[in-house]
Formats: structure tokens, C-alpha cells, sequence
């Protein structure tokens, strides 16, 4: 668990600017301590995050950054288009979002919030060794883990 920054949560308009906002509250609000060196990663990373709700979802959007020293979790949620359950919609169409997820992640996924809500998450490395027995990564209930 990281003592310089609290976990920050966002609620964003859903847009084809919410990209581009994400970007920049990830290099404004990225752990000034642990998160620096992860800023070009999380920014990529969280844009794809934040595309899925764009292209596939519905409002509202929160993202959520959390700092664990040696890690930083960052998870999009948004809300589904009526009559669709959160587990159907795609991550994407040809492969890129995925394929980008699998290479620069350590680990990521989706799963659902007990209001029915999509939410997807990544864990990417932040280049600092963990504090022993302080490092964590939560993780929403219902998601499932990259292997």
C-alpha cells in the first residue's frame, strides 16, 4: 500500500474526449512518488480502458487509480446499454486493445459490479521494489485474472 497517494477515483463524461482525459489525469494524479516512470504505460493502457466505455458502454464512467508501490492499478467502470449483461461485451473487434493489455500489463480483466456495471482493471509495474509486506492488488469481486 503506498503512503504518498490515496487511491483516486474520477467520474468522467462518456465521449470520444474521454480518451484524451484520461491521459492527462493520469500524468496529473500518477503517484509523484512511485507512479513517474509508469506514467507512458498507464496512459496507453488506461486510454484502451477508456475506449472500451466509449465505444461499448453507457454512463456513467468512473476511473480509479490506486498505487501499490510497486504496481498501479487502474480500473474503468461504466454503466451497459439496457438489456445487456456486462460479462457480453467485447474488449474489442480485431485484437489490438487485448493484445496491447497482454504485453504491457501485468495482469488484467473484467468482470461485473453488483449494480451490473462493466468493469475493467490492469495492473502495470512501477519500476519500484515493494515494500516488504506492504504491496497489494485489489481487485473487484467477479473479475477474473489474466494467467
Amino acid at each position: 500500500m503506498c503512503t504518498t497517494s490515496a487511491t483516486a477515483e474520477f467520474e468522467l463524461d462518456r465521449s470520444i474526449e474521454m480518451p484524451g482525459r484520461v491521459r492527462v489525469i493520469i500524468g496529473t494524479h500518477a503517484c509523484p512518488e512511485h507512479g513517474q516512470d509508469a506514467v507512458p504505460a498507464a496512459q496507453l493502457l488506461a486510454t484502451e480502458l477508456a475506449t472500451c466505455a466509449v465505444l461499448y458502454g453507457r454512463a456513467p464512467v468512473w476511473l480509479e487509480l490506486d498505487c501499490g508501490e510497486s504496481q498501479l492499478r487502474i480500473a474503468v467502470t461504466h454503466g451497459v446499454p439496457s438489456g445487456v449483461d456486462a460479462d457480453d461485451l467485447p474488449i474489442d473487434e480485431d485484437g489490438l486493445r487485448s493484445a496491447l493489455l497482454d504485453k504491457l500489463a501485468r495482469s488484467w480483466g473484467t468482470g461485473k459490479t453488483a449494480r451490473g456495471e462493466r468493469h475493467l482493471w490492469c495492473v502495470i509495474a512501477t519500476g519500484h521494489a515493494p515494500q516488504r509486506g506492504r504491496t497489494r492488488v485489489p481487485m473487484s469481486e467477479g473479475s477474473r485474472r489474466r494467467s
